[in-house]
């Protein structure tokens, strides 16, 4: 793909979609390689109906109506925009990133050795990397609630690789005793890419198609925009789910979730009070998020209070998952929706002392990334996936290579 579009302008426009685990963005974005950052044309974000949710099926049939709407929108709304902005511009690229519960993260580290030094070859790398997807798919089939899924190998990439315990960036043609590899695969269930590929065939067959899961691309940009090489964890509560990336030494070494997040909060809230839904989400994101407990009656406080203690042991519960024998990092980068950050920011604290049994190092990942994106329209500004995503796209040329499927 190239970078320059007519009249050898560096700056090059594609879509971004966000899949989240309870609604849909669909975005403009323009990258220019001599500017510093991206800038958003135009945006919408579609919300899955906010109601009672019986079964995960039934919540992503809900997100792909979402899909289907937003692209709707996109191609009036959206194009027009572009048109606007630059009548020369064309759309290259779709960049779709997959949030939890849609998409897996899997990384396998694979070790080689011999008592004698060996030239590291292209072809043992790619035996290697053979290795850890088999290691991969037999995990995934032994999981027998995911295997019934119906999964999907969308994007990979080779994060590290290791020669005598020292990371290298191209190994090929040294000679090494030892030879360990990071390959990381993204997995989603396959009627969900199907529904995408047959989306963009529709309405964007001439532009290339990048299909990656968000929490490797949260890891990507908080790699680049923290400038962070050591040891961290990546929290990311959607509107469904809640999903951890451990990182190891600069690596993704794990990531699980559960599909629990600020909707579900909220409907537990609702149901245990009964207030309407709207206004159980709504108190999430005040500043003062638990004031309204105050005042609900007596029987009622003890109840929502059990429902937040709830959330909590379920955040500690994949806290102590990490994947090996260590402890989760201390350092957490959290990301959530920006007016949402008290509450989560508190929430994961507690739960972090509870597995660390100090207080964790918990840094706000949406108020800082506002600071990295050009947005046309200001109001736009909080829906800080969609500001992820577009770093993503802006720097995705510079940094390490993703295969897509």
């Amino acid at each position: 793909m190239s970078l320059f579009s007519f009249g050898g302008s560096k700056e090059r426009a594609g879509v971004i979609i966000d899949i989240g685990s309870g609604s849909v963005l669909v975005a403009i974005v323009t990258s220019n390689p001599d500017k510093d950052k991206p800038t958003i044309l135009w945006s919408h974000r579609e919300q899955a109906p906010l109601r009672n949710i019986e079964s995960i099926e039934q919540s992503a049939k809900s997100v792909m109506t979402s899909l289907i709407n937003a692209l709707l929108k996109f191609d009036t709304e959206g194009r027009r925009a572009l048109h606007e902005h630059n009548k020369s511009l064309s759309l290259t690229e779709v960049q779709c990133c997959i949030c939890a519960p849609w998409a897996y993260t899997v990384t396998k580290s694979i070790e080689y050795a011999q008592k004698e030094p060996f030239e590291i070859t292209k072809s043992l790398l790619a035996e290697l990397v053979e290795t850890a997807l088999k290691k991969t798919d037999a995990e995934l089939r032994e999981n027998e609630a995911v295997s019934e899924l119906g999964l999907t190998i969308i994007a990979r990439s080779t994060l590290d690789i290791e020669t005598n315990g020292y990371r290298v960036k191209d190994p090929i043609g040294e000679h090494a005793t030892e030879l360990s590899l990071s390959h990381v695969s993204v997995v989603t269930q396959e009627y969900l890419a199907d529904h995408i590929d047959d989306l963009h065939e529709k309405m964007l067959r001439d532009t290339s198609l990048l299909k990656i899961s968000y929490m490797l691309v949260l890891y990507a940009v908080t790699e680049e925009l923290f400038h962070e090489t050591g040891d961290f964890c990546l929290v990311d509560i959607t509107y469904e789910a809640t999903e951890i990336g451990i990182v190891r030494d600069g690596s993704l070494t794990y990531s699980t979730h559960i599909p629990f997040g600020s909707f579900s909060l909220a409907r537990e809230i609702a149901n245990s009070t009964g207030l309407p839904l709207y206004q159980a989400f709504k108190h999430l994101h005040e500043t003062d998020p638990l004031a309204f407990i105050e005042n609900l009656p007596e029987s009622q406080k003890s109840e929502v209070e059990e429902i937040f203690a709830s959330y909590t042991r379920k955040i500690a519960e994949l806290l102590h998952e990490t994947g090996d024998d260590l402890s989760v990092p201390k350092r957490m980068y959290l990301h959530t929706e920006i007016e949402c950050e008290p509450l989560f920011s508190d929430l994961v604290r507690k739960a972090g002392i509870n597995v660390l049994k100090n207080p964790p190092d918990i840094r706000p990942f949406s108020s800082f990334v506002q600071k990295r994106v050009e947005v046309l329209h200001p109001e736009t500004n909080t829906d800080t996936a969609m500001l992820v995503s577009a770093q993503f796209f802006h720097t995705q040329n510079t940094r390490r290579s993703f295969e897509y499927l």
